[in-house]
């Protein structure tokens, strides 16, 4: 039996602030931005901002309110230490970097480029930080 991934949810210092910033980054992931879905779960007690796609779906939701004020670190036990986005090819990457650097991202490691030394021969990646300081890496590595 095999099980697959479907959606990640992942908790943001405030989801409202931060939504325009998603809409253009998974818009240039290829998202339809306009199928998302937006609203309150009563029984979480969360707002919830969900950018859908046919094969994984992606969410920011509000903190509990104890954790307001707390702030990401990517190390911190249960945290999430990036996402990674498959590219078809080095050409893409380099096409949605320029797009990338227009957002507000840190970009990590200046630009794409191969990690040969550090992953594997032919690993081309991007990494950048979002406003909340989710990390998030685009990377090609050919078959």
């Amino acid at each position: 039996m095999m099980f697959t991934f479907h959606h990640l949810q992942v908790t943001v210092p405030d989801v409202y602030q931060v939504e325009d910033f998603y809409d253009e980054l998974f818009g240039l992931l290829g998202f339809d931005v306009s199928k998302k879905f937006k609203g309150y779960l009563p029984h979480a007690e969360m707002d919830v901002i969900e950018y859908l796609s046919p094969t994984f779906d992606f969410g920011i939701c509000s903190p509990k309110k104890v954790f307001a004020h707390d702030t990401v670190d990517s190390r911190k036990p249960g945290a999430l230490q990036h996402l990674a986005f498959k590219a078809d090819s080095r050409e893409a990457i380099d096409q949605i970097f320029l797009q990338i650097k227009q957002l507000d991202v840190n970009i990590l490691h200046n630009e794409p480029r191969e990690y040969k030394e550090k992953i594997a021969p032919n690993y081309y990646a991007l990494f950048f930080e979002t406003p909340d300081k989710l990390r998030f890496e685009i990377f090609h590595y050919p078959d």
